[in-house]
C-alpha cells in the first residue's frame, strides 16, 4: 500500500479539477490530513503502529469496499469513494443501469494511482460481493433491505438509506429566502440533505411569497434538469390538488413557475412533515410553539438535516430532541464539511479495524 501522504497528494489533485470539485467542494492538503487525525487520532495511524494507552495499534483498512450509490446525485459517489481512496482500499462501485455520467466522467481526472483503485459496475457478479469486506450501500430503504439480503457474517454493512431534510427560519426573511431557494434547489430535491419543508417563526405567508421570487431567480440563472413523464405528472397533480384545497382552506396557497413546471412552493398551515415530488416543490409552514417528532409526525424518522437561519448554537441546541443528525446554518444544506457524520457515522472510522501490540 502507497503511504498515506502519498494517496492525500493524488486526492488533492484530483478534487482540484473543477469537474470534481462542485461535488466534493474545495479541499486541500491540510484538510484530509486533519480529516485523518480527527476519524484515527493521528494521519499516521494506517502506516504505522502508534501509542495507544498501554499498547501500540495499527490502522487496517479494508482490502476491499463495495460502494452501492443511487442516481439521485454524484455528490454521495464521490463522498464514499473518496472515503475509500483516502484509506488505500480497493473500490468496486456499483453504479445504477442508467449510469452516473457526472461521477464517472469526472474520475478521468483522478491520477493512475487512485484509479488503479477503483472499478466500475452497472451489474454486480456473485465474485463482486464475495471480495468485499465492507459493503457501502446509499439508496431507498427499499433497496436497502434488499442488499442487507446479500450480507455475509464476515462483512460489513453500512446502510444510508431514505432521509430527508428540513428548514427552520427565525428572521431576517430576506436573506433567508435567497438561501432556503439554493437549498431547496440544488441537486432539484434528489438528495437526502435537500430542504423539503421550511418552518417560519412570524408571518410565514409573507416568507412564502419572498421564497417564490428567489426561486424564480434561481431557477433563470440555474434552470433545472428536465423532468420525465411521470415526474411532470406529479409536479401538476400537486398543484392541482394543492388548488383545491386552497379553495377551502384559506391557510393554503400556492406559488408557481408560469407555464413551466420549474419550481413549485406551497403555503400550508399543517405542521406535519410530508415529502414533497421533488424537482424544487417545497412546503412553507408555520413554527408551531414546540417542535417534535410527535407533531412532525412519521416523517420525522427519517430527518437528516435541519438548517436554521439565522444560525445560533442556543437555538440548534434547542432541536437536539429531533433525530436529525446535522444543524447546519441554511444555505448549506447541500455542502456538508469534509468533517461531517454522514447519517451519525463517523466514516473513515467505521472503516477501519485495529491491530494491537502489547
Amino acid at each position: 500500500m502507497t503511504p498515506t501522504s502519498e494517496r492525500i497528494q493524488h486526492l488533492f489533485e484530483a478534487c482540484s479539477h473543477q469537474e470534481v470539485q462542485q461535488w466534493t467542494g474545495s479541499i486541500t492538503v491540510d484538510d484530509l490530513h486533519a480529516w485523518l487525525r480527527q476519524e484515527l487520532g493521528s494521519e499516521r495511524a494506517l502506516d504505522q503502529f502508534l501509542p495507544h494507552g498501554p499498547l501500540k495499534s495499527k490502522a487496517i483498512a479494508p482490502q476491499c469496499i463495495l460502494h452501492i450509490v443511487s442516481g439521485n446525485t454524484p455528490h454521495a459517489a464521490f463522498q464514499s469513494i473518496i472515503r475509500g481512496l483516502i484509506i488505500g482500499s480497493h473500490n468496486i462501485v456499483k453504479i445504477p443501469s442508467a449510469g452516473l455520467d457526472a461521477f464517472t466522467d469526472a474520475l478521468r481526472h483522478f491520477p493512475k494511482p487512485l484509479n488503479d483503485l477503483i472499478e466500475i459496475h452497472s451489474a454486480l457478479e456473485d465474485e463482486d460481493w464475495l471480495r468485499a469486506d465492507v459493503v457501502i450501500a446509499i439508496g431507498s430503504d427499499k433497496t436497502i433491505a434488499a442488499i442487507q439480503q446479500q450480507i455475509r457474517p464476515h462483512q460489513h454493512f453500512i446502510a444510508h438509506g431514505h432521509k430527508v431534510s428540513i428548514a427552520i427560519v427565525y428572521d431576517d426573511f430576506e436573506t433567508a429566502a435567497r438561501r432556503a431557494a439554493r437549498d431547496v434547489s440544488r441537486f432539484n430535491q434528489r438528495g437526502c440533505l435537500s430542504i423539503h419543508a421550511i418552518y417560519i417563526q412570524g408571518d410565514s405567508m409573507r416568507f412564502a411569497e419572498l421564497l417564490a421570487a428567489e426561486m424564480e431567480e434561481f431557477s433563470n440563472t440555474n434552470p433545472p434538469d428536465p423532468t420525465s413523464v411521470s415526474e411532470a405528472g406529479a409536479i401538476r397533480n400537486l398543484r392541482e390538488t394543492t388548488r383545491f384545497c386552497a379553495s377551502n382552506d384559506t391557510s393554503v396557497h400556492l406559488w408557481e413557475s408560469k407555464d413551466t413546471l420549474s419550481w413549485t412552493v406551497i403555503h400550508q398551515s399543517d405542521p406535519a412533515l410530508q415529502l414533497s415530488c421533488l424537482n424544487r416543490c417545497v412546503f412553507v409552514k408555520p413554527l408551531p410553539p414546540e417542535l417534535d417528532s410527535k407533531i412532525l409526525g412519521a416523517e420525522s424518522a427519517h430527518l437528516s438535516t435541519i438548517a436554521i437561519h439565522p444560525f445560533d448554537e442556543a437555538k440548534a441546541t434547542l432541536l437536539e430532541n429531533l433525530p436529525a443528525h446535522r444543524i447546519c446554518s441554511l444555505g448549506e444544506s447541500q455542502k456538508p464539511s469534509l468533517f461531517w457524520h454522514h447519517d451519525g457515522i463517523a466514516p473513515i472510522a467505521s472503516l477501519v479495524k485495529w491491530k494491537d501490540l502489547g
